[in-house]
């Protein structure tokens, strides 16, 4: 047989006997869907949690035009939580979370982003938690780094403020989670 043959049966060989990959996403892009992240087609995974509606609304976003909308309709705190267990394909390493939010002037409200790291049985393995500072009409980022732990293999976000009652509005946009080292 001549050397190209041989290459290219190798090569058949090689592709063969690999099991098939399935990649979803870039190892740095965001982990959350471009819908959930962006809310420009609709809410994506986002779900009311507890105390709240929510939508997505086209005001003045902080990138593109619609932002995650969130009515408080009771005291004591309210949350929004995705709605696609257990979670977004993620890896072992690090991250960095982000957010921008604005909230109803005068007030005192925060928002909490707690990002949930599970096992493929989705089992969680580590919970870490951000806040904003107290939001205004303005809009402010929350941004962290944060470590998967190995045995990653999906995560899952919450937003939630512990204060807050019936007619406060919190708007939330460009939500990531993005590898910051390849596994």
């Amino acid at each position: 047989m001549s050397r190209g043959r041989w290459s290219l049966l190798g090569l058949a060989a090689a592709v063969c006997a690999c099991e098939p990959a399935i990649i979803d996403h870039s190892p740095t892009s965001n982990l959350l869907d471009a819908e959930t992240a962006s809310l420009e087609t609709g809410l994506g995974a986002w779900t009311a949690w507890y105390a709240v509606t929510v939508s997505s609304a086209s005001t003045t976003a902080r990138e593109g035009d619609a932002v995650l909308r969130v009515e408080v309709t009771e005291p004591y705190g309210w949350g929004v939580s995705l709605d696609n267990w257990p979670g977004f394909a993620a890896s072992p390493g690090t991250h960095r979370a982000s957010f921008w939010a604005r909230g109803t002037p005068g007030r005192s409200l925060v928002a909490e982003m707690r990002v949930l790291w599970r096992d493929s049985g989705g089992r969680e393995l580590r919970a870490e938690t951000f806040s904003s500072p107290v939001l205004s009409g303005q809009w402010v980022r929350a941004a962290r780094e944060l470590t998967a732990p190995e045995g990653t293999e999906r995560v899952s976000v919450e937003v939630t403020g512990a204060e807050g009652g019936p007619g406060d509005v919190i708007e939330l946009d460009a939500l990531v989670i993005q590898a910051t080292s390849a596994p």
